[in-house]
């Protein structure tokens, strides 16, 4: 009896035993925990593409490759001659001279490189619009060899009186010698013709040939004017 039961427990503990064999095989081991959790962390965003912005890499900003500028030529025309117009006239039958100790054209001439002549009165607008530009030539040449001598010619009777001519001067800033030609005389004899004009403007060089000739006020005739005794002051 004793030995029926035994083999009935043996049989039974070894058929329970191959039945938890059989179970584990088919069902495998039992799920890591920190594995598991490991595989349900979402996976990394993707990275945006690129930006459409030119790079500033190191290559992006190296020095363009050495092509040869194409080299600028700079030419300076020759300038024209400046051209001899005749010889000057003398001025004679003046009733006197205004801001200067010389006592004629000759004598101023003698003293100076050029000599600027102007043919002017001072009620005329025109001659007004000129001085400023006279001015200027005056204080940047008059101490390197450029003389002006104002040529007063009057137009009217209140013109010619020497005081008002005086204080005219000194009110208009004109500080260059000024030569009194009360019956314009000379503004007749240097204007041949029928005409005369209201300024008239000539420059002298120091062979008395006349190098330049302008009538009227224009800015631009001034400006030429600047231009050409510059020039020849550089020629002497």
């Amino acid at each position: 009896m004793k030995s029926s039961l035994s083999r009935s427990v043996a049989v039974g503990v070894l058929t329970v035993g191959i039945a938890l064999i059989v179970w584990t095989a088919v069902s495998g081991p039992d799920d890591d925990p920190v594995v598991a959790e490991a595989a349900s962390t979402p996976t990394a965003a993707p990275q945006p593409a690129p930006s459409e912005t030119p790079s500033t890499s190191a290559a992006a900003t190296a020095e363009p490759s050495a092509t040869a500028a194409p080299t600028t030529t700079t030419t300076t025309e020759a300038l024209e001659p400046i051209p001899v117009l005749g010889t000057a006239f003398t001025l004679s039958r003046l009733d006197g001279w205004l801001n200067t100790e010389a006592t004629s054209l000759e004598e101023i001439r003698a003293n100076n490189e050029i000599t600027v002549v102007q043919f002017w009165t001072f009620g005329c607008r025109n001659c007004k619009n000129t001085l400023d530009a006279l001015g200027e030539l005056y204080a940047d040449f008059g101490d390197h060899g450029v003389e002006i001598v104002g040529v007063h010619a009057p137009e009217f009777a209140y013109e010619a009186d020497v005081d008002n001519i005086i204080d005219a001067a000194a009110k208009l800033g004109v500080t260059w010698p000024i030569a009194l030609d009360t019956q314009k005389y000379n503004f007749h004899v240097w204007q041949e013709g029928p005409t005369g004009y209201w300024p008239r403007v000539y420059v002298i060089d120091s062979d008395n040939q006349i190098r330049f000739d302008r009538r009227g006020d224009s800015p631009r005739k001034y400006r030429e004017l600047y231009q050409i005794v510059d020039r020849l002051l550089a020629e002497t």
